[in-house]
């Protein structure tokens, strides 16, 4: 009598188990492209979660205001719904009644493409599941990039379609949903990357089990600093730390590219703090040695 309950079980198991490895494939996929395009908007007009906003749903767009460079920022948005903190609850945009039409038109369809669990008006979302859906929620839009931003209670995870640049009222640049990032197939800077954060590690363990003053330390990791970037500007000086972010251990996904203006990178992106993040260094091409690096975003 079991047979039969047996074979329905592992034959739900069997699509089930189908289903969630295609979505990670098309999550890995996804992640992969958006993570350069988010930070194509990092290296160009510094976006970043410090800068004020403005939502507009009426005009479907959202404005950010970069006090660093005096820039005005406007992007087309398409809303993926809203995480209540109060209750750990996540709501599709498309059965929220206070997200306008014109910001959920594209939820709908994007929703039924996932596995049933997903498919839920709502649901408790667990690990970074909200973090790949807006990533691939936007890859299959072919966005320029991704953010999401606190209201009161909830945090909005949206999309970023076009996107102009202004400066004193003028714009300056428009941005187009494309792949404007070459990845470089050969790459020459991980390598020393890795030796980079590697000497800045030693130094911190060593602080941490007390084979080094805090003098000590501070002057070591200065002077590694110094080995590796080229902008020896202050600012960009390291400080201690542990646990330390460029831990190897934690550290994955390395990708060297170019931007349009002939601009090279070296990308990385990092688990730490229970969350993902990506960072990026800016190389001079025409610098020898170890002595590359000058900028950091």
């Amino acid at each position: 009598m079991q047979k039969p309950f047996f074979s329905i079980f592992m034959c739900a198991l069997f699509f089930f188990s189908k289903g969630q490895s295609e979505l990670e494939s098309r999550f890995k996929t996804a992640n992969s492209n958006m993570e350069l395009r988010n930070m194509y908007q990092r290296i160009i007009w510094n976006m970043s979660p410090l800068n004020q906003y403005v939502f507009d749903q009426v005009k479907g767009e959202v404005k950010y205001l970069v006090e660093d460079n005096g820039y005005e920022v406007i992007a087309k948005t398409k809303i993926l719904g809203t995480l209540n903190f109060d209750d750990n609850t996540f709501l599709w945009s498309d059965k929220n009644p206070s997200v306008y039409d014109n910001q959920s038109d594209k939820v709908a369809a994007f929703r039924n493409s996932l596995p049933e669990k997903y498919q839920k008006d709502k649901f408790k979302p667990k690990g970074d599941i909200l973090g790949n859906l807006l990533s691939l929620f936007s890859y299959e839009l072919n966005a320029n990039a991704y953010d999401r931003q606190r209201q009161d209670n909830v945090l909005i995870f949206y999309t970023l379609l076009d996107i102009t640049i202004f400066k004193d009222g003028e714009e300056i640049h428009k941005i187009t949903p494309d792949s404007y990032s070459i990845s470089v197939e050969n790459p020459k800077y991980t390598n020393l990357i890795k030796a980079f954060h590697k000497e800045k590690l030693d130094i911190n363990t060593k602080y941490k089990n007390k084979k080094l003053s805090f003098d000590d330390a501070f002057d070591d990791i200065e002077n590694v600093h110094l080995n590796y970037w080229l902008n020896e500007d202050d600012y960009f000086f390291p400080s201690l730390c542990w646990p330390c972010n460029f831990d190897e251990k934690i550290v994955s996904d390395w990708k060297e590219f170019k931007i349009d203006d002939n601009r090279y990178f070296v990308m990385y992106k990092t688990f730490f703090a229970d969350r993902y993040e990506t960072y990026a260094y800016e190389i001079d091409l025409n610098a020898k040695g170890t002595k590359v690096i000058i900028n950091e975003f």
